[in-house]
């Protein structure tokens, strides 16, 4: 095997090499964590990380410029060792080629006037290739693309052909890039068409004096045949790789690109850059973290709002019940003495008379107990639905407080639109809903609704219609049959033998049957009530979390990738600066 580069088959030594990988890894590392910042990942910050990626991909930018027909494409191919580019005695290069390392072959445009090709060759992992049009071309776009890469190179090989060396449009080229202070390596190619070694010394000179001369210094100047180093490295011919020229350039490489300082500090730019954009989203994530942490106490008042909200209807609801259970039991005791007073001997007469007792027992059990009952449910219905008005005040007044954030100035800067925008959208619709809800309510609609709701479903239970009439009438036709029943001893009664046995048993058994259903009628109205709070609570609770849930979903998701994202970013941030450290200490 012939040519330094190529038993290496790399430029760094074996611990920058090492130092490269290291900090590669870590870069990848940052690109990933910085995923979690979706579009507010700045444009420009993401170009500087994808610069210093690529900076350390192809460690070294190698410019490759000279008139055309001059044998640039032969040159680059002789460092590669493999035919890399199309060489030919007519234009091959009409546009900037910028050689990288890949798995295959391949070749695209990346804009206008500039192809990316990849080729597996080994050297190609740590050099970057940019292989120049002619600098007589007549396309204005290859010149601005060369000097685009021109401040980026690490070194500039200026190929000029031995038999027209230092041409007009070369010096031209020379002149408008020497300002950039980039070092120059002079390539005197096709020194085998020359007759002798004086003509060669001669051209050499030549280069050399003009060079100095237009750039102030005596530049490096190399005779080589490109098409002799080719023919070498196909046949693994030493002497002949030696006697190309070839040998003297690959040990100028060697020195000039492995300088311990010019590593030293290709190896700390990308990484003082990533240190720089992780220290920025690391502080990001702190302070989305923090005003996260004001959305997460957001939510958790408000869970606790509707937590209290829950315990206060159930607690003040018993209250209200005990209400309703005194009417019923008032109403009880009276029905008991009305049978204790009518169910009796000395009442045979009454008893005769079916419509006197009905209406007896309704003047004197009943009474006006229906529209008592009937203005405490009322007064129920009405509580629930203050309540339900009022546990949306309180989340519209404590949302309306809280979006004093949306009158601040960017959150984080100039960091961070997409997620401000987003999570004050969010916040926004929680409040405008919660508006929307408090100005539409209806008291009225809502009472009537939940009226219809309660005597619906009693009636239900009861086993009764209930129509256009009230809740009241719904009760007393509950309780008929006792009274009904009053009836049924009338024959038994005109029996003067009979009658002493069979009233007071009738009376035993109409009262326990009036008692079992007071029972039942308490059971169900307090079963219907109590259904019917719960489902109003259960109805508000949803209604608030339907719209908080987006809001909910995008702190939780947010909260648990930021603070990945947070530790990620500490990590790395922490091993850059170790190896910034180690870097600095070599």
């Amino acid at each position: 095997m012939i040519g330094r580069l190529m038993r290496r088959n790399r430029i760094l030594g074996d611990r920058a090499a090492d130092l490269r990988v290291r900090e590669a890894e870590l870069l990848d590392r940052l690109a990933n964590a910085l995923e979690a910042f979706g579009p507010d990942l700045q444009a420009t910050d993401r170009m500087r990380l994808t610069q210093a990626r690529e900076a350390l991909g192809g460690f070294f930018l190698l410019v490759v410029a000279g008139e055309f027909n001059s044998g640039k494409s032969s040159v680059i191919n002789a460092l590669l060792g493999e035919r890399v580019l199309p060489e030919g005695v007519t234009p091959t290069t009409d546009r900037v080629n910028l050689l990288r390392h890949g798995p295959e072959v391949t070749d695209q445009l990346l804009r206008e006037h500039l192809l990316e090709r990849t080729h597996p060759a080994e050297l190609l992992r740590e050099l970057n290739v940019v292989d120049t049009p002619g600098t007589n071309a007549v396309i204005r776009e290859h010149e601005e693309l060369t000097r685009d890469f021109v401040p980026r190179s690490d070194l500039i090989l200026f190929v000029t052909s031995a038999d027209r060396p230092f041409t007009e449009s070369e010096r031209a080229f020379l002149a408008e890039i020497r300002d950039w202070g980039k070092k120059i390596v002079f390539v005197v190619n096709k020194v085998d068409i020359l007759a002798d070694d004086a003509d060669r010394t001669e051209v050499e000179e030549y280069v050399r004096r003009n060079a100095e001369s237009l750039l102030g210094e005596a530049p490096p100047v190399f005779p080589v045949s490109a098409r002799r180093a080719l023919a070498a490295r196909a046949a693994d011919d030493a002497p002949g790789w030696e006697a190309s020229g070839f040998a003297a350039i690959e040990e100028f490489l060697l020195e000039t690109l492995d300088e311990e300082e010019r590593v030293r500090l290709k190896l700390l730019n990308p990484l003082n850059v990533s240190l720089r954009v992780a220290g920025t989203y690391r502080e990001t994530a702190w302070e989305r973290l923090r005003l996260l942490a004001e959305d997460v106490q957001t939510i958790a008042n408000i869970d606790t709002q509707l937590a209290a909200f829950h315990q206060e209807m159930l607690r003040d609801f018993e209250p209200r019940m005990a209400r309703l259970e005194l009417l019923l039991n008032e109403m009880e005791a009276r029905g008991l003495a009305f049978f204790d007073e009518y169910v009796r001997i000395g009442r045979i007469r009454s008893l005769t008379s079916s419509d006197d007792i009905r209406r007896a027992f309704e003047r004197e059990v009943v009474g006006e107990t229906p529209q008592r009952i009937e203005d405490e449910v009322g007064r129920i219905i009405d509580w629930i639905v203050e309540r339900n008005l009022k546990v949306w005040q309180d989340i519209d007044g404590y949302i309306d407080r809280r979006q004093i954030a949306r009158h601040q100035e960017g959150m984080v800067g100039e960091v961070g639109r997409t997620f401000n925008y987003n999570r004050q959208a969010l916040l926004d619709s929680v409040g405008r809903l919660s508006r929307e809800t408090v100005s539409s309510y209806n008291r009225e609609a809502e009472s009537r609704a939940l009226a219809s709701d309660v005597q619906g479903a009693f009636a239900q239970t009861a086993l009764a219609e209930v129509g256009a009439v009230g809740l009241g009438v719904v009760m007393v036709g509950a309780l008929g049959g006792s009274v009904a029943d009053v009836t049924g001893i009338t024959l038994a009664a005109t029996l003067a033998v009979g009658g002493l046995y069979v009233i007071p048993a009738k009376r035993r058994r109409v009262k326990a049957q009036f008692q079992h259903k007071m029972e039942a009628l308490r059971t169900r109205l307090t079963e219907t009530l109590t259904r019917q709070v719960h489902l109003e609570i259960g109805q508000s609770t949803e209604r608030i979390n339907e719209a908080i849930a987006p809001y909910r979903r995008f702190v939780e998701t947010q909260q648990a990738g930021l603070a990945k994202a947070r530790d990620e970013l500490v990590v790395v941030e922490d091993a850059l600066s170790r190896l910034r450290a180690e870097i600095e200490r070599s």
